[in-house]
């Protein structure tokens, strides 16, 4: 039968309640009492329940320095699990939208960056010109004319003019053809053909046919067929007339007056008007003038009148 006295110390023992006294005394009377007072495993373990249960947190930390894993994981409430949940779907809907405003807004990327097209007419001769989308363009002397957008990608077929030109604008019901800082005012066609002038002194435009809508800041104005339109800055407003169309662009095929011009600067005129021709004029003639009338858009017409005027073949074609 085991010593009350060591029992009680068993107890304090195991629950870690011995103070420095009692723990000498507790070994003093282990090492001095009989063999037959100590104890077996069963009546130790039976001495008080509590030195076999373990705490949750002492178990974990037990069991976490042998495994590194935790023995009773912490479980989340339901909402913390929905919250978590939620956060979760809601980065990586963000990071949709962003990756789809990536795609859409993204700018599209050219191989070469566009350069305006410019064609000018520095001759006394009306100069013929044909857009890439099939636009015919009279240019008078003195004009010129810009290509400002590449008409093949860009949602705007946009062009500047200064000087006067008649153009008869191919139809593209989807992409506009527009005429912009030429003048008083801008001009929006899909498809027809009107006469031009933007001078520094005013701004007149003449429609053939077809339909054209002019622009000035928020103001604007649609003009038919036989109507011109110009802007009066003064009273900041449109003036849509009545017009005779002939007259407006009889420039085109009108007869143009010479006075003593040099032969040689009336053929590179030609040549700048017709590159595919590759005019000619004799060497006797090289120093020699004219004085007459030439068509102002028919080159077989203009040398028939030069080569009658002197008599002879004086401009040949290579």
């Amino acid at each position: 039968m085991m010593d009350p006295k060591l029992v009680a110390l068993y107890k304090k023992y195991f629950l870690g309640e011995l103070t420095p006294q009692e723990n000498t005394i507790f070994l003093d009377l282990l090492t001095s009492c009989d063999k037959d007072d100590l104890p077996d495993l069963e009546e130790v373990i039976a001495l008080d329940a509590r030195t076999c249960d373990l705490d949750n947190s002492i178990s974990d930390d037990i069991f976490y320095s042998i495994t590194g894993a935790e023995l009773n994981p912490k479980i989340q409430s339901i909402w913390s699990r929905k919250r978590a949940v939620l956060a979760i779907a809601a980065t990586l809907l963000l990071a949709g939208f962003v990756f789809l405003f990536s795609l859409v807004f993204k700018p599209i990327q050219r191989e070469a960056k566009f350069t305006a097209i410019q064609y000018s007419n520095p001759t006394k001769f009306v100069k013929r010109i044909i857009l890439l989308d099939g636009t015919h363009i009279s240019l008078r002397q003195g004009a010129n004319i810009s290509v400002l957008s590449d008409f093949a990608v860009d949602s705007l077929r946009k062009v500047k003019l200064s000087g006067e030109a008649f153009f008869e604008v191919s139809k593209n019901p989807n992409k506009a053809f527009v005429i912009v800082n030429s003048g008083d005012f801008d001009v929006r066609v899909l498809g027809t053909a009107f006469n031009l002038k933007c001078s520094p002194l005013q701004t007149h435009l003449v429609l053939n046919h077809g339909k054209v809508k002019v622009n000035h800041g928020e103001q604007h104005a649609v003009l038919l067929p036989g109507q011109q339109v110009a802007y009066d800055v003064h009273h900041k407003q449109f003036n849509v007339t009545a017009v005779d169309t002939i007259t407006a662009s009889n420039w085109k095929s009108d007869f143009l007056s010479f006075n003593q011009v040099p032969l040689l600067q009336i053929v590179n005129d030609l040549n700048n008007l017709y590159p595919d021709y590759n005019l000619e004029l004799i060497d006797s003639f090289q120093t020699k003038s004219f004085t007459g009338y030439l068509p102002a858009s028919d080159l077989e017409k203009s040398l028939k009148i030069l080569n009658t005027a002197f008599n002879q073949i004086i401009i040949h074609k290579k």
